[in-house]
């Protein structure tokens, strides 16, 4: 049967015969004609394209063995099928993940003994906690982990982290630390009651591994979002939309005006989102901030989702690169007497030349935490990025470099007027007129930034931990339980049975 893959995100149609009895047969196409990281698979039907839906018992296949049918293609990639809600194909082209034929093994055996334990005993089951791609333990979900295991050691408290993590040696010592990928950390993903994490729960597991027995538990887990920081500068992905099945049961905030945010643009009930702080400030001391020497300056930029998919050709050529570069250019030029820092995307780092970086310091996850580089910054220039937040909590002063601000405001979104910020300075001609402005008030915030700072941050007293165990013990995990597996019900009905 003749099938079309349509990307998602450009007009690339690749032309290809398949059966759906055995999706393996993708593996013919030529690695050089994938480009995009998402496909659709369509048929044609008269002279138009139309989605290619799955019969009800390959739905039901994909739903619960998707690896079975993954095709791992000779340039080390993988294409990963999925289904959406109307049983429609599609295609992940992306990177191998680490998952592996023995370790599906020890997931399978892991998945049944996790549903027959929680069978026989339904108590006492553990809480999850983890960051970015099991990798990190340096946020809100580390600080919220180190908190509960020093004052509530009894509690079932684990921290999931991957054994290459950066990080692992600072964690390993620690009780209750479950690395990721044995046969506990299956077994737990099954058995635990609730996640927390700064992240979404397909964190904890093997990233776009999302279909199968496993990942099925895993995305409808109740969990808790602990987030990165304040929100505003960027909107949330849709998965975070109260009315989803993927939404945190509870969404922590930092203020009425994020919790005012989040009530009205997500519709949340106001006592999903509490006020509380983010964790991972109780490892900051305001007061030993404001005595630390503050010798760098930063620069550091948010990528773009409409530069996933180009080549290296066009991302030369484009604006991000450009203006990114003419910032960095003319800050060199002031011969300031700091240390200038940059954190950028690979793609970014591998397209300038020596010359363009030198005299700069390009920072990289294995040179340290970026909590710990934030504690010697005395400037933060960023574009849409939650860690101007940050350095407002910490008092540095924030320039807003904010080139593409038309392109972002229509392809991303923000919550406030990015024409009105409430703290820093927008750079309107040239990035170092603003850096001047900054040098002249000693790398001080203004006074009107800091009298307006209890606005965005309700709380400056290291307790946010305290004040996020105390929500989720107060949470109803029967309940919330309940109305997910009503809902998981209804929907996969729907999905199955529906025409």
């Amino acid at each position: 049967m003749k099938v079309y893959l349509k990307s998602k995100l450009t007009s690339q149609i690749i032309e290809d015969s398949i059966n759906d009895q055995k999706i393996s047969s993708f593996s013919k196409i030529s690695t050089t004609s994938l480009s995009s990281p998402y496909y659709d698979v369509m048929v044609k039907k008269g002279k138009k394209l139309v989605p290619y839906k799955l019969s009800r018992i390959n739905f039901v296949k994909l739903l619960f063995f998707s690896n079975r049918y993954q095709v791992h293609l000779n340039n080390g990639k993988v294409l990963r099928p999925y289904t959406t809600r109307r049983r429609e194909l599609s295609f992940l082209y992306t990177s191998d993940n680490g998952m592996n034929e023995s370790l599906y093994r020890r997931q399978g055996i892991a998945y049944c003994v996790g549903k027959i334990v929680n069978l026989l005993y339904p108590f006492r089951r553990p809480i999850l906690i983890f960051e970015k791609l099991s990798l990190r333990a340096q946020e809100s979900g580390y600080a919220y982990f180190k908190y509960v295991s020093d004052y509530y050691p009894k509690e079932k408290n684990f921290f999931v982290i991957k054994k290459n993590s950066l990080e692992f040696d600072k964690i390993r010592g620690l009780s209750n630390v479950i690395v990721h990928g044995s046969f506990k950390h299956f077994y737990f993903l099954i058995r635990s009651k609730l996640f927390i994490s700064s992240e979404t729960p397909g964190h904890a597991y093997f990233w776009r591994e999302n279909m199968g027995l496993t990942a099925n538990v895993v995305r409808t887990k109740p969990y808790v979002f602990l987030q990165h920081g304040i929100l505003g500068l960027k909107k949330l992905d849709n998965v975070f939309y109260s009315d989803q099945l993927t939404a945190p049961i509870r969404l922590i905030t930092s203020s009425q005006f994020e919790q005012d945010i989040v009530t009205k643009n997500l519709g949340y009930d106001v006592k999903k989102v509490p006020i509380t702080g983010l964790a991972r400030w109780d490892l900051i001391d305001l007061k030993r901030e404001r005595t630390n020497l503050r010798d760098k300056i930063l620069l550091f930029y948010t990528w773009r989702p409409w530069l996933d998919d180009v080549d290296d050709e066009t991302f030369a050529t484009s604006e991000y690169l450009s203006s990114i570069n003419k910032s960095i250019q003319l800050i060199k030029q002031m011969n300031l007497d700091k240390e200038i820092i940059v954190m950028m995307h690979p793609k970014m780092q591998a397209s300038l030349s020596e010359k363009e970086i030198s005299n700069i310091r390009l920072w990289t996850d294995s040179d340290g935490p970026l909590n710990e580089l934030m504690s010697s910054v005395a400037l933060l220039i960023t574009d849409y990025s939650s860690l101007a937040w940050e350095a407002y909590y910490r008092e540095v002063p924030v320039i807003f470099d904010m080139f593409d601000q038309q392109r972002y405001e229509k392809e991303v979104g923000s919550y406030i007027d990015l024409n009105r910020i409430p703290f820093g300075s927008k750079v309107v001609n040239k990035i170092s007129d603003n850096v001047q402005q900054i040098i002249a008030q000693d790398y001080q915030m203004t006074e009107e930034e800091l009298q307006a700072k209890g606005t965005y941050f309700a709380f400056q007293d290291q307790n946010a931990s305290q004040r996020i165990h105390d929500v989720i013990q107060s949470i109803d995990l029967r309940a919330i339980n309940r109305e997910k597996r009503r809902l998981i019900v209804r929907a996969a009905f729907r999905i199955i049975f529906k025409r």
